[in-house]
């Protein structure tokens, strides 16, 4: 570990902190008796008048806004005081006292519209708790989906326009992969979020390249103790359910979190796969059902602590944990070709450790670790048509390790420049071994098999802010990777222009290239048996991928989104099915095509009608294109015109009873997925939400997929390839939710700020 002893040696000597923790402002509004006042729309601007953010005081005065700008304008309003703005320089804006108006009424209510989306250093910023008010949302996963443009899409996270999206926390990449933030995603409340950050081309600094999800968690350093408990009941094909709590304690040094949650998920898949197959001169007509279900009991804890050690200088450290100590898989199929039925037994363990520090003279450092483990038997037993029954087991095993360190240094060189540099180290050891025991000879597809992976990143950029309300960022990226028998030098260009015209028009356009590495399993030379007729096959030589991407951004009164993008991934690699030439199987397997793209146009229009009917419309439409010169001996290209609508509507039956009722449905027209033919697929959803105990506790009902109609049918069919598959995942379900907030954790009635008398 040589090459990690220079950073880790910065790591423990840097004086710390939050990787992006964003400055802030501080103040405290009290009247001419110097006593606090509650409510005062508190309005921060740009000295020329551009609109950055809006608070509401709480109950004691105080009022915090986030905001790298200096320096700023703030504006108070209070319908019993006389309106007051004043400059400032400084984090703290002091005490401001306000003066009592000469007409004041009794009671009047002040409503608006807090906006939800803003843009910060050129970066789209979303108020998640704004996006998924009154809506449905369990946890921070669920409330992602409500985010324009940000949808799910078979288990992962999708962002319309970008050819793939990846989910940071707090500005950096963990080394736990997609799944496994997805799960501790979904054990976050929505109120420990302070922000979301959507970006096409997210910049150096954060060491990911093209778009990204950034999730800031929420950290307080004040005196406060808040928690909640939670539990969730799915009745759909098969019952689940989940349940957890989570606490939250801060000083004004010290800043601490702790969450466990446990949940038993059982989910049933089937699969009516018909083929015409065809070796040599024979054409088999196969038939099969296949039906896939699972059962795991899984443990999730996350704990974190962050110590201000000055006021610009924090650490921050973060475990998290997941455990399933007893995974249960069965597969079953039945047809005319083969019956087959499979139980996998497996035991996943994953441990991650997360350092970061931020230095008050602009150096950023910190280390992420990651380590996986699981071990699994799978025992199968197969019933040909025309032959001898056999049986087999599987003892497959498998270790993962892996390191990410990184240095990031700013520089601000006045006259609103800034330069920036860093670097940033990963390593990935991948140990994976799998062994089969038969009667008959099976030796030969036994594998004992190590990979390691060596990323070594360099970067510099540079930004300015000119008084033309016009910001520029550009940098670029050097990269050497290497595994077993390839490496590669590669460079990665990024620009983003930003022109705020008013705060009511703001113009942005992002490039941002990538490259893309398959995954272990995608790499190796394994095969893996789902049934009798299907197997899964690694493929050795498989190429990184080159991925190019640009957007056109316009945003209207800061919530109306239009954009036109385009994509394109040259290598691009993929998992295709396809059916063997030499024998009856159905193989599943990665292989490079020479490019895939998209080009295509996206529109975000919200619309509200009186005071208790919301809705928000999402359209998109692209093209889709791909090719491979040489796809089994042809030329094979393809396009597709898709297009995506969906309506998100959200209705407050009353407010005392506090019910709100929401309703969503989206389409998508035909589609294609590298070989595969998609029939055209919808949604609908629909539930009804209850606050309760004053604000502390919510419950809620919905049901998802009431149709049963999310999933498409795939086809393939060209050349020699005739294939069918009806998916059904079995969504169609009804979640319960209940969630109790204690202590601090009551969720603060928020303030409406009509920000329209300050020209927002």
């Amino acid at each position: 570990m040589r090459h990690f002893r220079f950073f880790i040696l910065l790591l423990l000597c840097a004086f710390a902190g939050q990787p992006i923790m964003a400055q802030t402002v501080r103040g405290c509004v009290v009247d001419s008796e110097q006593q606090p006042v509650a409510g005062v729309a508190v309005v921060m601007q740009t000295r020329d008048s551009v609109y950055i953010d809006a608070v509401a005081s709480d109950l004691e005065g105080r009022f915090v806004l986030t905001s790298d700008i200096r320096p700023y304008r703030l504006l108070f309003q209070h319908l019993s005081y006389e309106p007051l703005a004043v400059e400032r320089s400084d984090d703290d804006a002091g005490i401001i006292t306000l003066i009592e108006a000469t007409n004041v009424v009794d009671e009047v209510i002040v409503r608006g519209e807090r906006p939800l989306v803003k843009v910060e250093q050129g970066r789209l910023s979303y108020d998640l708790q704004v996006a998924a008010q009154g809506k449905i949302a369990a946890n921070a996963y669920e409330a992602l989906t409500k985010l324009p443009g940000v949808s799910e899409q078979n288990g992962s996270l999708t962002l319309a326009g970008a050819g793939g999206v990846t989910v940071i926390l707090n500005g950096k990449p963990s080394t736990m992969t997609a799944d496994q933030l997805a799960a501790l995603l979904k054990s976050i409340p929505v109120e420990q979020v302070e922000k979301v950050e959507v970006l096409y081309a997210a910049p150096p600094q954060y060491h990911i390249r093209g778009a990204a999800i950034n999730v800031v968690l929420r950290r307080r350093f004040d005196r406060s103790f808040s928690g909640q408990v939670n539990g969730v009941y799915e009745g759909g094909y098969y019952n689940s359910w989940g349940t957890g709590a989570n606490i939250a304690y801060s000083t004004p040094k010290l800043s601490f979190d702790a969450l466990y949650r446990i949940g038993n998920g059982r989910s049933m898949r089937k699969l009516d796969m018909t083929s015409q197959h065809t070796v040599g001169s024979d054409t088999y007509d196969i038939r099969q059902e296949q039906i896939l279900s699972s059962d795991n009991l899984t443990h999730n804890l996350r704990t974190g602590i962050s110590w201000k050690t000055t006021e610009k200088s924090h650490l921050d450290l973060a475990y998290t944990a997941s455990f399933t100590p007893s995974g249960n898989g069965d597969i079953s199929a039945t047809g005319n070709f083969v019956d087959s039925y499979s139980h996998i037994h497996d035991d996943p363990t994953m441990h991650n450790l997360s350092l970061s520090a931020v230095t008050g003279f602009g150096t950023e450092i910190g280390a992420d670790y990651t380590y996986y483990r699981t071990t699994s038997r799978q025992t199968m037993s197969l019933s040909p048509a025309d032959g001898a029954p056999s049986s087999f087991t599987t003892d497959a095993g498998q270790r993962i390790d892996r390191l990410s360190v990184y240095l990031d240094q700013r520089h601000d060189l006045g006259s609103q420049w800034m330069f920036n540099y860093g670097a940033r180290f990963s390593y990935v050891r991948d140990d994976d071994y799998q062994y089969y025991t038969s009667e008959e000879e099976m030796g030969d597809l036994d594998t004992d098999i190590r990979l390691d992976e060596y990323t070594y990143d360099l970067y510099a950029g540079a930004s300015r802010s000119f008084a033309s309300d016009v910001s520029f960022s550009a940098s670029l990226t050097g990269e050497y990777y290497r595994r077993n028998g390839y490496d590669r030098w590669a460079l990665f260009p990024q620009a983003s222009l930003s022109w705020m015209a008013s705060p009511e028009h703001i113009l942005q356009a992002e490039f941002s290239s990538d490259k893309g590495y398959p995954s272990f399993w995608d790499m190796s030379g394994a095969v893996t048996y789902i049934d009798g007729y299907s197997e899964i096959h690694g493929t050795p030589g498989l190429q990184p991928s080159a991925n190019y991407s640009l957007t056109l951004t316009y945003v209207l009164k800061q919530k109306y989104i239009f954009q036109l993008f385009g994509n394109h991934t040259a290598d691009a690699f993929n998992q295709s099915a396809y059916l063997a030439p030499d024998r009856p199987a159905l193989i599943y397997q990665s292989f490079n095509w020479d490019y895939m793209s998209s080009f295509g146009a996206l529109a975000v229009i919200p619309l509200r009608i009186g005071e208790r009917f919301t809705s928000r419309i999402t359209l998109v439409g692209f093209d889709y294109l791909l090719r491979n010169r040489d796809f089994y001996g042809m030329d094979y290209k393809r396009s597709k015109w898709v297009g995506r609508a969906s309506m998100d509507n959200t209705l407050r039956l009353s407010r005392k009873p506090d019910l709100v009722f929401e309703f969503s449905g989206s389409y998508q027209t035909e589609a294609i997925q590298c070989t595969y033919d998609l029939t055209p697929s919808w949604q609908v959803d629909a539930g009804i939400k209850w606050t309760i105990a004053g604000g502390k506790a919510d419950l809620s009902i919905k049901g998802n997929d009431l149709f049963d109609s999310v999933t498409p049918v795939s086809k393939v069919d060209f050349g020699q390839q005739h294939l069918r598959m009806g998916n059904r995942f079995y969504t169609r379900n009804v979640t319960v939710n209940f969630a109790y907030r204690f202590g601090g954790y009551k969720e603060k009635e928020r303030k409406k700020v009509d920000t329209s008398r300050f020209g927002h």
